[in-house]
């Protein structure tokens, strides 16, 4: 996939986060959640994975520099709208199609990225419209960017766990899983209780999760939504 192949020539989520710092911890196996999420991922995993990409390779070309100081950031989409505001051209706080293709084009001309044709664009415009109300909001966007590059392999974004817990105990309850996540329109809030839920029984059932099970909980929200 286009992600996968940027994340190959040093572009993806360690480079768009190197001047943040991440926090170890044991991550559950990705295909594993897929499996216990979705039936079928192929084509959400795909035009998900070229459009993140897009954004990925345009946002750090134009991010320059690492930030020095420590943000406080207050939601996933605050983690990365410094790197990824080019986004939202017009700056209406909605992202159009227009803006989707033209991102696209200009990482097509610089990486081999692979342009996704319009059916493809209307597909991930509903995909990233999390709230389901027929506009993809710039923030919606964002979130979903920050969203892929909150855990890797073996690690978590420390400014990511900030994000969630608010009180700073070094866990995170439902009440604040549920309040990082960004609204999902209908059932929303029940998938965001079931995924808390079934993975904090996973381990120990204490209504809260640590660091490795908050990594797996947005692992498996990440799957359920973004479809990878």
């Amino acid at each position: 996939m286009a992600l996968q192949r940027l994340r190959g020539m040093g572009v993806g989520r360690t480079s768009a986060s190197a001047h943040r710092r991440a926090v170890s911890c044991n991550v559950i196996n990705h295909r594993t959640l897929q499996h216990q999420t979705q039936n079928s991922q192929e084509p959400r995993s795909s035009v998900a994975s070229q459009l993140l990409a897009a954004g990925l390779a345009l946002g750090i070309s134009l991010a320059g520099s690492p930030v020095v100081a420590a943000p406080q950031y207050g939601s996933l989409a605050d983690i990365v709208r410094s790197s990824f505001e080019f986004v939202d051209e017009n700056k209406d706080g909605v992202v159009t199609k227009e803006e989707l293709l033209r991102t696209s084009k200009a990482v097509a001309e610089d990486v081999e990225f692979m342009l996704p044709d319009e059916s493809q664009l209307e597909f991930a415009m509903k995909l990233f419209d999390l709230n389901q109300d027929g506009t993809l909001a710039t923030d919606e966007l964002l979130a979903s960017i920050a969203l892929d590059g909150a855990v890797g392999d073996d690690a978590i974004d420390a400014d990511v766990v900030k994000v969630f817990d608010q009180d700073g105990d070094g866990f995170v309850s439902l009440r604040e899983f549920k309040s990082g996540v960004p609204a999902l329109g209908p059932n929303g809030e029940a998938a965001k209780e079931y995924i808390f839920s079934r993975v904090d029984q996973m381990v120990d059932g204490d209504n809260r999760l640590d660091t490795q099970e908050f990594a797996n909980a947005l692992t498996l929200m990440r799957t359920a939504v973004l479809g990878y």
